[in-house]
């Protein structure tokens, strides 16, 4: 393999990244965990994101025929938002969660349930 010329993806199996949260991980690793992180929030929010692998070459200062490689991950991610508390203000000054001028269908008080026996319901059967 020395003699054999690298190829892309071995020369990134082999590369170590370093990601947005500043850590040096195994560019797979990483890339597996950006995406995952990405698409997920992505689906989450419906909103874009993206995943961006910058490369970078550099030419060795002490080796004239060497060449440094460099790999970053970037991540933009979508930020959801906070959901607004909806509350009807009533003209006296009170805070409700129902409008308090909409009639209501049903009594939102809570209504005893009445047990029945044997006998009570024998009876309505008749």
């Amino acid at each position: 393999m020395a003699n054999e010329k690298l190829k892309f993806m071995d020369m990134l199996s082999v590369m170590r990244v370093i990601d947005d949260d500043d850590r040096v991980r195994k560019f797979e690793d990483c890339i597996e965990k950006v995406f995952s992180e990405v698409s997920k929030k992505v689906a989450e929010y419906g909103r874009d994101g993206s995943l961006t692998i910058q490369i970078k070459f550099q030419c060795d200062k002490k080796n004239k025929n060497a060449v440094n490689v460099f790999a970053e991950v970037k991540k933009t991610i979508p930020k959801g938002c906070q959901a607004n508390s909806f509350y009807r203000d009533s003209r006296t000054g009170g805070m409700y969660l129902d409008d308090p001028d909409q009639l209501r269908l049903f009594d939102t008080e809570k209504q005893k349930v009445k047990e029945f026996s044997g006998k009570d319901i024998a009876a309505q059967n008749d």
